[in-house]
Protein backbone atom coordinates (compact mmCIF):
# COMPACT_ATOMS: atom_id res chain seq x y z
CA UNK A 1 0.00 0.00 0.00
CA UNK A 2 2.96 2.35 0.29
CA UNK A 3 6.07 3.62 -1.37
CA UNK A 4 8.19 4.02 1.72
CA UNK A 5 11.03 6.21 2.85
CA UNK A 6 11.25 7.70 6.33
CA UNK A 7 13.39 10.78 6.75
CA UNK A 8 12.42 13.36 9.36
CA UNK A 9 11.37 16.05 6.90
CA UNK A 10 8.63 18.67 6.94
CA UNK A 11 5.33 17.20 5.72
CA UNK A 12 3.58 14.48 7.67
CA UNK A 13 0.34 12.56 7.32
CA UNK A 14 -1.15 11.10 10.48
CA UNK A 15 -3.77 8.36 10.38
CA UNK A 16 -6.04 7.35 13.24
CA UNK A 17 -8.29 4.31 12.84
CA UNK A 18 -11.09 4.58 15.37
CA UNK A 19 -13.97 2.26 16.10
CA UNK A 20 -16.37 4.40 14.02
CA UNK A 21 -14.31 6.91 12.00
CA UNK A 22 -10.91 6.91 10.36
CA UNK A 23 -9.13 10.28 10.21
CA UNK A 24 -6.18 11.48 8.16
CA UNK A 25 -4.46 14.77 9.07
CA UNK A 26 -1.90 16.69 7.02
CA UNK A 27 0.88 18.80 8.57
CA UNK A 28 3.54 20.88 6.83
CA UNK A 29 5.96 23.72 7.45
CA UNK A 30 4.49 27.19 6.84
CA UNK A 31 6.75 30.23 7.18
CA UNK A 32 9.27 28.24 9.17
CA UNK A 33 6.84 26.61 11.61
CA UNK A 34 4.85 23.39 11.45
CA UNK A 35 1.11 23.75 11.09
CA UNK A 36 -1.98 21.58 10.90
CA UNK A 37 -3.45 22.22 7.44
CA UNK A 38 -6.36 19.85 6.78
CA UNK A 39 -8.04 16.59 7.70
CA UNK A 40 -10.06 13.94 5.92
CA UNK A 41 -12.52 11.56 7.53
CA UNK A 42 -14.28 8.37 6.45
CA UNK A 43 -16.15 5.54 8.16
CA UNK A 44 -13.90 2.81 9.56
CA UNK A 45 -14.11 -0.35 7.47
CA UNK A 46 -12.97 -3.17 9.76
CA UNK A 47 -16.39 -4.83 9.48
CA UNK A 48 -18.67 -5.91 6.66
CA UNK A 49 -18.56 -5.59 3.75
CA UNK A 50 -14.85 -4.67 3.45
CA UNK A 51 -13.25 -6.32 6.49
CA UNK A 52 -10.18 -4.23 5.62
CA UNK A 53 -9.45 -1.06 7.56
CA UNK A 54 -7.30 0.30 4.73
CA UNK A 55 -10.40 0.87 2.59
CA UNK A 56 -11.41 3.52 5.12
CA UNK A 57 -7.84 4.80 5.32
CA UNK A 58 -7.72 5.34 1.55
CA UNK A 59 -11.13 7.07 1.60
CA UNK A 60 -9.91 9.48 4.30
CA UNK A 61 -6.70 10.12 2.33
CA UNK A 62 -8.70 10.80 -0.83
CA UNK A 63 -10.73 13.41 1.02
CA UNK A 64 -7.52 14.90 2.43
CA UNK A 65 -6.09 15.04 -1.09
CA UNK A 66 -9.14 16.94 -2.32
CA UNK A 67 -8.97 19.45 0.53
CA UNK A 68 -5.26 20.19 0.23
CA UNK A 69 -5.00 20.04 -3.56
CA UNK A 70 -1.80 18.10 -2.98
CA UNK A 71 -1.38 14.73 -4.76
CA UNK A 72 -1.00 12.16 -1.99
CA UNK A 73 -2.03 8.86 -3.58
CA UNK A 74 -0.73 6.65 -6.35
CA UNK A 75 -2.10 3.35 -7.61
CA UNK A 76 -0.05 1.69 -4.86
CA UNK A 77 -1.42 3.89 -2.10
CA UNK A 78 0.03 6.79 -0.13
CA UNK A 79 3.09 8.33 -1.73
CA UNK A 80 5.96 8.89 0.71
CA UNK A 81 8.70 11.06 -0.76
CA UNK A 82 12.19 11.63 0.57
CA UNK A 83 12.41 15.00 -1.18
CA UNK A 84 11.12 17.70 1.16
CA UNK A 85 10.81 20.12 -1.77
CA UNK A 86 8.33 17.85 -3.58
CA UNK A 87 4.81 19.25 -3.73
CA UNK A 88 3.45 15.71 -3.81
CA UNK A 89 3.03 12.99 -1.24
CA UNK A 90 4.17 13.18 2.35
CA UNK A 91 7.63 12.95 3.87
CA UNK A 92 6.54 10.82 6.83
CA UNK A 93 3.57 8.96 8.28
CA UNK A 94 2.39 8.36 11.85
CA UNK A 95 -0.50 6.01 12.64
CA UNK A 96 -2.62 5.13 15.65
CA UNK A 97 -5.56 2.78 16.16
CA UNK A 98 -8.31 2.06 18.64
CA UNK A 99 -10.56 -0.05 16.45
CA UNK A 100 -11.55 -3.61 17.21
CA UNK A 101 -13.24 -5.26 20.19
CA UNK A 102 -11.47 -4.91 23.55
CA UNK A 103 -9.01 -7.67 24.45
CA UNK A 104 -10.41 -9.99 27.13
CA UNK A 105 -7.84 -10.40 29.88
CA UNK A 106 -7.57 -12.53 33.02
CA UNK A 107 -5.24 -10.95 35.59
CA UNK A 108 -3.44 -13.04 38.19
CA UNK A 109 -1.37 -11.82 41.14
CA UNK A 110 -0.38 -12.89 44.61
CA UNK A 111 -1.49 -10.12 46.97
CA UNK A 112 -4.66 -8.31 45.98
CA UNK A 113 -3.41 -4.93 47.19
CA UNK A 114 0.09 -5.30 45.71
CA UNK A 115 0.86 -7.35 42.60
CA UNK A 116 -2.79 -7.82 41.54
CA UNK A 117 -3.48 -4.10 41.92
CA UNK A 118 -0.42 -3.32 39.82
CA UNK A 119 -1.26 -5.82 37.08
CA UNK A 120 -4.83 -4.46 36.90
CA UNK A 121 -3.43 -0.96 36.57
CA UNK A 122 -1.13 -2.19 33.79
CA UNK A 123 -3.96 -3.81 31.84
CA UNK A 124 -6.16 -0.74 32.25
CA UNK A 125 -3.67 1.38 30.29
CA UNK A 126 -4.92 -0.12 27.03
CA UNK A 127 -8.05 -1.36 25.28
CA UNK A 128 -8.54 -4.38 27.53
CA UNK A 129 -11.50 -5.74 29.44
CA UNK A 130 -10.61 -7.56 32.64
CA UNK A 131 -12.99 -10.51 32.76
CA UNK A 132 -11.50 -12.23 35.82
CA UNK A 133 -9.01 -11.31 38.57
CA UNK A 134 -7.40 -14.00 40.70
CA UNK A 135 -5.14 -13.75 43.76
CA UNK A 136 -3.93 -15.93 46.60
CA UNK A 137 -6.66 -14.44 48.75
CA UNK A 138 -9.35 -15.71 46.37
CA UNK A 139 -11.79 -17.69 48.52
CA UNK A 140 -13.06 -19.83 45.66
CA UNK A 141 -11.96 -23.45 45.43
CA UNK A 142 -9.08 -24.11 42.96
CA UNK A 143 -11.35 -26.03 40.58
CA UNK A 144 -13.80 -23.09 40.56
CA UNK A 145 -10.98 -20.68 39.64
CA UNK A 146 -9.77 -23.02 36.88
CA UNK A 147 -13.31 -23.35 35.54
CA UNK A 148 -13.74 -19.56 35.60
CA UNK A 149 -10.69 -19.14 33.35
CA UNK A 150 -11.97 -21.86 31.04
CA UNK A 151 -15.44 -20.31 30.82
CA UNK A 152 -14.10 -16.81 30.15
CA UNK A 153 -11.98 -17.87 27.16
CA UNK A 154 -9.68 -14.84 27.51
CA UNK A 155 -7.42 -13.52 24.78
CA UNK A 156 -4.60 -12.92 27.24
CA UNK A 157 -3.55 -13.88 30.77
CA UNK A 158 -1.25 -11.52 32.67
CA UNK A 159 0.54 -13.12 35.62
CA UNK A 160 2.39 -11.10 38.26
CA UNK A 161 3.69 -11.77 41.72
CA UNK A 162 6.77 -11.91 43.88
CA UNK A 163 9.55 -9.37 44.16
CA UNK A 164 12.76 -10.29 42.37
CA UNK A 165 14.10 -11.74 45.61
CA UNK A 166 10.76 -12.74 47.01
CA UNK A 167 8.00 -15.28 46.63
CA UNK A 168 8.50 -18.21 44.28
CA UNK A 169 6.42 -21.16 45.50
CA UNK A 170 3.18 -19.17 45.51
CA UNK A 171 3.84 -17.84 42.01
CA UNK A 172 4.49 -21.35 40.70
CA UNK A 173 1.32 -22.58 42.40
CA UNK A 174 -0.71 -19.92 40.58
CA UNK A 175 1.06 -20.88 37.34
CA UNK A 176 0.03 -24.50 37.87
CA UNK A 177 -3.61 -23.43 38.10
CA UNK A 178 -3.17 -21.64 34.79
CA UNK A 179 -1.54 -24.71 33.23
CA UNK A 180 -4.53 -26.83 34.20
CA UNK A 181 -6.95 -24.24 32.85
CA UNK A 182 -5.08 -24.08 29.54
CA UNK A 183 -5.37 -27.84 29.05
CA UNK A 184 -9.17 -27.44 29.13
CA UNK A 185 -9.15 -24.85 26.33
CA UNK A 186 -8.83 -26.00 22.70
CA UNK A 187 -5.28 -25.38 21.46
CA UNK A 188 -6.30 -22.84 18.80
CA UNK A 189 -8.30 -20.81 21.34
CA UNK A 190 -5.72 -20.69 24.11
CA UNK A 191 -4.76 -17.21 25.30
CA UNK A 192 -1.26 -15.78 25.22
CA UNK A 193 0.38 -15.30 28.61
CA UNK A 194 2.45 -12.33 29.77
CA UNK A 195 4.59 -12.86 32.87
CA UNK A 196 5.55 -9.68 34.73
CA UNK A 197 6.47 -11.15 38.11
CA UNK A 198 9.62 -12.43 39.85
CA UNK A 199 12.22 -12.39 37.07
CA UNK A 200 14.15 -15.26 38.67
CA UNK A 201 11.25 -17.57 37.82
CA UNK A 202 11.25 -16.93 34.07
CA UNK A 203 12.77 -20.29 33.14
CA UNK A 204 10.35 -22.20 35.36
CA UNK A 205 7.37 -20.31 33.94
CA UNK A 206 8.54 -21.07 30.40
CA UNK A 207 9.01 -24.76 31.22
CA UNK A 208 5.60 -24.99 32.86
CA UNK A 209 3.50 -23.01 30.36
CA UNK A 210 5.57 -22.61 27.21
CA UNK A 211 4.45 -25.95 25.79
CA UNK A 212 0.80 -24.96 25.98
CA UNK A 213 0.72 -21.37 24.75
CA UNK A 214 2.87 -18.41 23.72
CA UNK A 215 4.56 -17.00 26.80
CA UNK A 216 5.89 -13.43 26.82
CA UNK A 217 8.12 -11.86 29.46
CA UNK A 218 8.59 -8.32 30.70
CA UNK A 219 10.47 -6.89 33.70
CA UNK A 220 8.80 -7.31 37.08
CA UNK A 221 6.15 -4.65 37.65
CA UNK A 222 6.79 -4.89 41.42
CA UNK A 223 10.56 -5.45 41.77
CA UNK A 224 10.12 -4.54 45.45
CA UNK A 225 7.11 -3.99 47.67
CA UNK A 226 7.49 -0.20 47.62
CA UNK A 227 8.34 0.16 43.92
CA UNK A 228 6.02 -0.11 40.94
CA UNK A 229 7.56 -0.22 37.46
CA UNK A 230 4.94 -0.43 34.71
CA UNK A 231 6.80 1.23 31.81
CA UNK A 232 8.59 -1.77 30.24
CA UNK A 233 5.55 -4.00 30.77
CA UNK A 234 3.35 -1.44 28.98
CA UNK A 235 5.57 -1.74 25.89
CA UNK A 236 5.40 -5.53 25.99
CA UNK A 237 1.62 -5.42 26.48
CA UNK A 238 1.19 -3.08 23.50
CA UNK A 239 3.14 -5.47 21.25
CA UNK A 240 1.04 -8.46 22.35
CA UNK A 241 -2.22 -6.59 21.87
CA UNK A 242 -1.11 -5.54 18.39
CA UNK A 243 -0.39 -9.18 17.49
CA UNK A 244 -3.83 -10.24 18.74
CA UNK A 245 -5.63 -7.45 16.91
CA UNK A 246 -3.62 -8.03 13.71
CA UNK A 247 -5.18 -11.51 13.53
CA UNK A 248 -8.65 -9.99 13.85
CA UNK A 249 -8.49 -6.73 11.90
CA UNK A 250 -7.88 -7.02 8.20
CA UNK A 251 -5.24 -4.56 7.00
CA UNK A 252 -3.68 -3.74 10.37
CA UNK A 253 -0.30 -5.17 9.38
CA UNK A 254 -0.41 -3.22 6.13
CA UNK A 255 -1.06 -0.03 8.09
CA UNK A 256 1.99 -0.74 10.25
CA UNK A 257 4.08 -1.26 7.11
CA UNK A 258 2.88 2.14 5.92
CA UNK A 259 3.91 3.94 9.09
CA UNK A 260 7.17 2.03 9.45
CA UNK A 261 7.28 2.37 13.22
CA UNK A 262 5.23 0.10 15.52
CA UNK A 263 1.58 1.14 15.52
CA UNK A 264 0.66 3.06 18.64
CA UNK A 265 -2.67 2.62 20.41
CA UNK A 266 -4.61 5.87 20.29
CA UNK A 267 -4.87 5.99 24.09
CA UNK A 268 -1.10 5.72 24.50
CA UNK A 269 -0.52 8.50 21.96
CA UNK A 270 -3.08 10.70 23.74
CA UNK A 271 -1.37 10.01 27.07
CA UNK A 272 1.96 11.03 25.59
CA UNK A 273 0.62 14.50 24.82
CA UNK A 274 -0.80 14.89 28.32
CA UNK A 275 2.48 13.77 29.85
CA UNK A 276 4.49 16.22 27.72
CA UNK A 277 2.23 19.16 28.54
CA UNK A 278 2.47 18.36 32.25
CA UNK A 279 6.21 19.05 32.17
CA UNK A 280 5.62 22.78 31.65
CA UNK A 281 3.23 23.06 34.62
CA UNK A 282 4.52 23.68 38.12
CA UNK A 283 3.87 20.65 40.36
CA UNK A 284 1.91 19.59 42.33
CA UNK A 285 -0.63 20.88 39.83
CA UNK A 286 -0.71 18.91 36.61
CA UNK A 287 -2.50 18.15 33.38
CA UNK A 288 -5.67 16.15 32.75
CA UNK A 289 -6.77 14.81 29.38
CA UNK A 290 -10.11 13.19 28.54
CA UNK A 291 -10.89 11.56 25.20
CA UNK A 292 -14.53 10.51 24.89
CA UNK A 293 -14.82 8.01 22.06
CA UNK A 294 -17.60 5.95 20.55
CA UNK A 295 -16.49 2.64 22.10
CA UNK A 296 -14.11 3.67 24.86
CA UNK A 297 -13.03 6.64 26.96
CA UNK A 298 -9.48 7.55 27.91
CA UNK A 299 -8.58 9.51 31.04
CA UNK A 300 -4.94 10.61 31.29
CA UNK A 301 -3.55 12.52 34.27
CA UNK A 302 0.06 13.67 34.59
CA UNK A 303 2.13 15.67 37.05
CA UNK A 304 5.66 16.71 36.15
CA UNK A 305 5.95 14.01 33.48
CA UNK A 306 4.52 11.14 35.54
CA UNK A 307 1.57 9.72 33.61
CA UNK A 308 -1.47 7.96 35.08
CA UNK A 309 -3.40 6.47 32.18
CA UNK A 310 -6.80 4.76 32.40
CA UNK A 311 -8.68 3.34 29.41
CA UNK A 312 -12.32 2.33 29.78
CA UNK A 313 -13.54 0.09 26.95
CA UNK A 314 -17.30 -0.21 26.84
CA UNK A 315 -17.79 3.35 28.07
CA UNK A 316 -18.54 5.68 25.18
CA UNK A 317 -21.21 7.36 23.11
CA UNK A 318 -21.49 4.78 20.31
CA UNK A 319 -21.00 1.06 20.86
CA UNK A 320 -19.78 1.96 24.35
CA UNK A 321 -23.29 2.97 25.38
CA UNK A 322 -24.06 -0.70 26.05
CA UNK A 323 -21.39 -0.91 28.72
CA UNK A 324 -22.25 2.49 30.11
CA UNK A 325 -25.91 1.57 30.49
CA UNK A 326 -24.98 -1.58 32.42
CA UNK A 327 -23.26 0.61 35.03
CA UNK A 328 -25.67 3.54 35.00
CA UNK A 329 -29.15 4.13 36.31
CA UNK A 330 -31.33 5.86 33.74
CA UNK A 331 -31.94 8.74 36.16
CA UNK A 332 -28.23 9.62 35.96
CA UNK A 333 -28.71 10.38 32.27
CA UNK A 334 -32.19 11.90 32.56
CA UNK A 335 -30.94 14.51 35.06
CA UNK A 336 -29.02 16.28 32.28
CA UNK A 337 -32.02 16.66 29.96
CA UNK A 338 -33.06 20.33 29.62
CA UNK A 339 -36.58 19.41 28.38
CA UNK A 340 -39.24 16.90 29.30
CA UNK A 341 -38.50 13.70 27.35
CA UNK A 342 -40.06 10.36 28.22
CA UNK A 343 -37.97 7.47 29.52
CA UNK A 344 -39.13 5.32 26.60
CA UNK A 345 -37.86 7.89 24.08
CA UNK A 346 -34.52 8.13 25.87
CA UNK A 347 -34.08 4.35 26.05
CA UNK A 348 -35.12 3.94 22.42
CA UNK A 349 -32.40 6.34 21.30
CA UNK A 350 -29.73 4.90 23.62
CA UNK A 351 -30.40 1.30 22.55
CA UNK A 352 -30.40 2.16 18.84
CA UNK A 353 -27.27 4.33 18.87
CA UNK A 354 -24.83 1.37 19.33
CA UNK A 355 -26.44 -0.34 16.32
CA UNK A 356 -25.88 2.76 14.17
CA UNK A 357 -22.92 4.51 15.83
CA UNK A 358 -22.40 6.76 12.78
CA UNK A 359 -25.89 8.21 13.07
CA UNK A 360 -26.31 11.85 14.03
CA UNK A 361 -29.09 13.39 16.13
CA UNK A 362 -31.65 15.03 13.84
CA UNK A 363 -33.97 16.64 16.41
CA UNK A 364 -33.41 18.82 19.46
CA UNK A 365 -34.61 15.95 21.66
CA UNK A 366 -32.11 13.49 20.15
CA UNK A 367 -29.29 16.02 20.57
CA UNK A 368 -30.24 16.53 24.21
CA UNK A 369 -30.27 12.76 24.81
CA UNK A 370 -26.88 12.29 23.14
CA UNK A 371 -25.29 15.13 25.11
CA UNK A 372 -26.79 13.82 28.35
CA UNK A 373 -25.35 10.38 27.58
CA UNK A 374 -21.98 11.97 26.78
CA UNK A 375 -21.97 13.70 30.17
CA UNK A 376 -22.72 10.46 31.99
CA UNK A 377 -20.21 8.38 29.99
CA UNK A 378 -17.43 10.85 30.70
CA UNK A 379 -18.53 11.25 34.32
CA UNK A 380 -18.47 7.46 34.74
CA UNK A 381 -14.99 7.17 33.18
CA UNK A 382 -13.59 9.96 35.36
CA UNK A 383 -15.12 8.37 38.46
CA UNK A 384 -13.62 4.97 37.62
CA UNK A 385 -10.24 6.68 37.17
CA UNK A 386 -10.13 8.43 40.56
CA UNK A 387 -8.24 5.54 42.17
CA UNK A 388 -5.52 6.02 39.55
CA UNK A 389 -5.15 9.77 40.02
CA UNK A 390 -1.81 11.20 41.23
CA UNK A 391 -1.45 10.83 45.00
CA UNK A 392 0.83 13.90 45.06
CA UNK A 393 -1.89 16.16 43.63
CA UNK A 394 -3.82 18.84 45.51
CA UNK A 395 -7.30 17.65 46.56
CA UNK A 396 -9.42 20.56 47.84
CA UNK A 397 -12.32 18.15 48.31
CA UNK A 398 -12.30 14.35 48.78
CA UNK A 399 -13.92 12.29 46.04
CA UNK A 400 -13.09 14.72 43.23
CA UNK A 401 -10.32 14.99 40.69
CA UNK A 402 -7.27 16.86 42.00
CA UNK A 403 -6.46 20.43 41.01
CA UNK A 404 -5.31 20.36 37.39
CA UNK A 405 -3.85 23.49 35.84
CA UNK A 406 -5.07 22.51 32.36
CA UNK A 407 -7.67 20.10 31.05
CA UNK A 408 -7.44 18.83 27.46
CA UNK A 409 -10.77 17.70 26.00
CA UNK A 410 -11.04 15.46 22.93
CA UNK A 411 -13.55 13.15 21.24
CA UNK A 412 -16.16 13.95 18.60
CA UNK A 413 -19.12 14.12 21.00
CA UNK A 414 -17.38 17.02 22.75
CA UNK A 415 -15.41 18.63 19.93
CA UNK A 416 -18.11 18.52 17.23
CA UNK A 417 -20.99 19.79 19.34
CA UNK A 418 -23.19 22.37 17.57
CA UNK A 419 -21.43 25.19 19.46
CA UNK A 420 -18.55 25.76 21.85
CA UNK A 421 -20.97 26.50 24.69
CA UNK A 422 -22.21 22.90 24.53
CA UNK A 423 -18.62 21.63 24.54
CA UNK A 424 -17.80 23.68 27.63
CA UNK A 425 -20.97 22.75 29.51
CA UNK A 426 -20.54 19.01 28.87
CA UNK A 427 -16.95 19.22 30.09
CA UNK A 428 -17.79 21.14 33.27
CA UNK A 429 -20.77 18.90 34.08
CA UNK A 430 -18.83 15.67 33.53
CA UNK A 431 -15.29 16.37 34.75
CA UNK A 432 -16.34 18.79 37.53
CA UNK A 433 -12.87 20.32 37.99
CA UNK A 434 -11.73 21.95 41.21
CA UNK A 435 -9.31 24.81 41.79
CA UNK A 436 -8.33 26.95 38.80
CA UNK A 437 -8.10 25.18 35.44
CA UNK A 438 -7.84 26.21 31.79
CA UNK A 439 -10.07 24.14 29.49
CA UNK A 440 -8.47 23.35 26.11
CA UNK A 441 -10.61 21.89 23.33
CA UNK A 442 -8.94 19.61 20.79
CA UNK A 443 -11.44 20.68 18.13
CA UNK A 444 -9.73 18.75 15.31
CA UNK A 445 -8.97 15.60 17.40
CA UNK A 446 -5.24 16.09 16.84
CA UNK A 447 -3.86 14.98 20.21
CA UNK A 448 -3.29 11.30 19.26
CA UNK A 449 -1.62 12.41 16.03
CA UNK A 450 0.75 14.63 18.02
CA UNK A 451 1.60 11.80 20.39
CA UNK A 452 2.39 9.43 17.52
CA UNK A 453 4.30 12.00 15.45
CA UNK A 454 6.66 12.76 18.35
CA UNK A 455 8.72 9.72 17.31
CA UNK A 456 8.83 10.89 13.69
CA UNK A 457 9.30 14.62 14.17
CA UNK A 458 9.29 15.94 17.78
CA UNK A 459 9.52 19.58 16.67
CA UNK A 460 6.37 19.22 14.57
CA UNK A 461 4.44 17.88 17.55
CA UNK A 462 5.60 20.72 19.81
CA UNK A 463 4.91 23.52 17.32
CA UNK A 464 1.44 22.26 16.40
CA UNK A 465 0.55 21.98 20.09
CA UNK A 466 1.59 25.62 20.49
CA UNK A 467 -0.48 26.74 17.50
CA UNK A 468 -4.13 27.82 17.30
CA UNK A 469 -5.22 24.31 16.27
CA UNK A 470 -6.43 23.91 19.88
CA UNK A 471 -9.10 26.22 21.36
CA UNK A 472 -8.79 27.78 24.81
CA UNK A 473 -12.39 27.74 26.07
CA UNK A 474 -11.47 29.74 29.15
CA UNK A 475 -10.08 29.53 32.67
CA UNK A 476 -12.48 28.05 35.23
CA UNK A 477 -12.40 28.84 38.95
CA UNK A 478 -14.28 26.20 40.94
CA UNK A 479 -14.69 27.09 44.64
CA UNK A 480 -15.67 24.14 46.81
CA UNK A 481 -16.73 23.72 50.40
CA UNK A 482 -19.81 23.65 52.65
CA UNK A 483 -22.21 26.49 51.84
CA UNK A 484 -25.93 27.15 51.55
CA UNK A 485 -27.40 27.73 48.12
CA UNK A 486 -27.52 31.44 47.34
CA UNK A 487 -24.97 32.46 49.98
CA UNK A 488 -21.91 34.51 49.00
CA UNK A 489 -18.87 32.23 48.99
CA UNK A 490 -16.20 34.28 47.18
CA UNK A 491 -15.32 37.76 45.97
CA UNK A 492 -13.13 38.42 42.99
CA UNK A 493 -11.66 41.37 41.12
CA UNK A 494 -9.77 41.48 37.83
CA UNK A 495 -6.85 43.83 37.15
CA UNK A 496 -6.00 44.35 33.48
CA UNK A 497 -3.30 46.76 32.28
CA UNK A 498 -3.26 48.33 35.74
CA UNK A 499 -7.00 49.02 35.76
CA UNK A 500 -9.30 47.49 38.35
CA UNK A 501 -12.35 45.71 37.04
CA UNK A 502 -15.70 45.17 38.76
CA UNK A 503 -15.95 43.23 42.01
CA UNK A 504 -17.83 39.99 41.57
CA UNK A 505 -19.76 38.47 44.46
CA UNK A 506 -19.98 34.74 43.78
CA UNK A 507 -22.98 32.93 45.24
CA UNK A 508 -23.26 29.21 45.86
CA UNK A 509 -25.08 27.40 43.06
CA UNK A 510 -24.33 29.85 40.27
CA UNK A 511 -22.32 29.76 37.07
CA UNK A 512 -20.74 33.02 35.89
CA UNK A 513 -18.47 34.45 33.23
CA UNK A 514 -16.25 37.52 33.31
CA UNK A 515 -15.31 39.23 30.07
CA UNK A 516 -11.67 38.48 29.20
CA UNK A 517 -11.04 38.34 25.44
CA UNK A 518 -9.25 35.41 23.82
CA UNK A 519 -5.52 35.62 24.43
CA UNK A 520 -5.71 38.68 26.72
CA UNK A 521 -3.83 38.35 30.03
CA UNK A 522 -5.07 39.67 33.37
CA UNK A 523 -4.38 39.26 37.09
CA UNK A 524 -7.06 38.27 39.58
CA UNK A 525 -7.48 39.01 43.25
CA UNK A 526 -9.61 36.26 44.76
CA UNK A 527 -10.93 36.01 48.32
CA UNK A 528 -12.90 32.87 49.28
CA UNK A 529 -15.11 33.26 52.34
CA UNK A 530 -15.40 30.99 55.36
CA UNK A 531 -14.01 27.50 54.57
CA UNK A 532 -14.38 27.74 50.79
CA UNK A 533 -11.34 26.40 48.93
CA UNK A 534 -10.08 27.29 45.44
CA UNK A 535 -7.02 25.06 45.77
CA UNK A 536 -5.01 27.35 48.05
CA UNK A 537 -6.54 26.03 51.28
CA UNK A 538 -9.85 26.72 53.09
CA UNK A 539 -10.55 30.45 53.19
CA UNK A 540 -7.21 31.33 51.60
CA UNK A 541 -7.09 33.70 48.67
CA UNK A 542 -4.74 36.17 47.05
CA UNK A 543 -3.38 36.99 43.63
CA UNK A 544 -3.77 34.67 40.69
CA UNK A 545 -1.30 35.92 38.10
CA UNK A 546 -1.45 35.91 34.31
CA UNK A 547 -4.84 34.38 33.63
CA UNK A 548 -5.33 34.06 29.86
CA UNK A 549 -8.73 34.73 28.35
CA UNK A 550 -10.50 32.10 26.28
CA UNK A 551 -13.58 31.77 24.11
CA UNK A 552 -15.75 32.30 27.22
CA UNK A 553 -13.37 34.59 29.06
CA UNK A 554 -13.14 33.67 32.72
CA UNK A 555 -15.66 31.19 34.13
CA UNK A 556 -16.63 30.74 37.78
CA UNK A 557 -18.35 27.43 38.50
CA UNK A 558 -19.85 27.76 41.97
CA UNK A 559 -22.28 24.84 41.68
CA UNK A 560 -20.39 22.79 44.27
CA UNK A 561 -18.97 19.28 43.99
CA UNK A 562 -20.58 17.01 43.11
CA UNK A 563 -23.01 19.15 41.13
CA UNK A 564 -26.50 18.71 42.53
CA UNK A 565 -29.12 18.74 39.77
CA UNK A 566 -32.67 19.30 41.11
CA UNK A 567 -34.85 16.17 40.99
CA UNK A 568 -38.13 17.98 40.36
CA UNK A 569 -38.53 18.25 36.55
CA UNK A 570 -39.51 21.94 36.39
CA UNK A 571 -36.71 23.02 38.75
CA UNK A 572 -34.22 20.81 36.94
CA UNK A 573 -35.07 22.28 33.55
CA UNK A 574 -34.90 25.82 34.94
CA UNK A 575 -31.48 25.17 36.48
CA UNK A 576 -30.06 23.58 33.32
CA UNK A 577 -31.35 26.44 31.19
CA UNK A 578 -29.90 29.01 33.60
CA UNK A 579 -26.51 27.32 33.58
CA UNK A 580 -26.54 27.13 29.80
CA UNK A 581 -27.78 30.63 29.03
CA UNK A 582 -27.26 32.99 31.98
CA UNK A 583 -23.49 33.41 31.83
CA UNK A 584 -22.90 37.11 32.46
CA UNK A 585 -20.49 39.34 34.44
CA UNK A 586 -21.62 40.98 37.65
CA UNK A 587 -21.64 44.75 38.30
CA UNK A 588 -18.91 46.82 39.92
CA UNK A 589 -18.89 47.27 43.70
CA UNK A 590 -15.76 48.39 45.57
CA UNK A 591 -12.08 47.28 45.47
CA UNK A 592 -11.20 44.14 47.37
CA UNK A 593 -7.72 45.39 48.15
CA UNK A 594 -5.86 48.65 48.53
CA UNK A 595 -2.55 49.53 46.94
CA UNK A 596 0.45 49.49 49.30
Amino acid sequence: MSERSGPKTPSLVSIDVGSVNTRAHFFDAVEGRYRFLASGEAPTTVGAPSFDLNVGVLAALEQLEELTGRPLLTERGLLISADEDDAVGANAVAATYSSGPPIKVVTVGLLEAVSLASVNKLVNTSYCQITESISLGDRRRPETVIDAIHQNLPDLIVLAGGTNRGASRSVIRMANYLALALTLIPEKERPDLLFVGNENLSEEIEALLGGQTRVHFAPNIRPSLDLENLGPAELALAEILYEIQAERLGGLELLQDLSGDPLMPTAKAFGRVVRFLSTVIDPPKGMLGVDLGASSTTVAAAINGDLYLSVHPGVGVGGGLRGMLRETHLSQIMRWLPAEISEDEVLDYLYNKPIYPNSLPVTAAELAIEQAAARQALRLAVGKSLSNMPAQGIYPLPGTVPWFDRILVSGSALTQAPNLQDSLMMTLDAVQPVGIATIILDQNNLAPAMGASADVNPLLAVQVLESNAFVNLGTVISPVGPARSGSTIMRMQMVQDGEKGPVLDIKQGGLYTVDLPQGVVADLYVQPLLSIDIGLGPGRGGWVRRVVGGAFGLIIDARGRPIQVPHQPERRQAALEAWQQTLAPHPLAQPLYEED
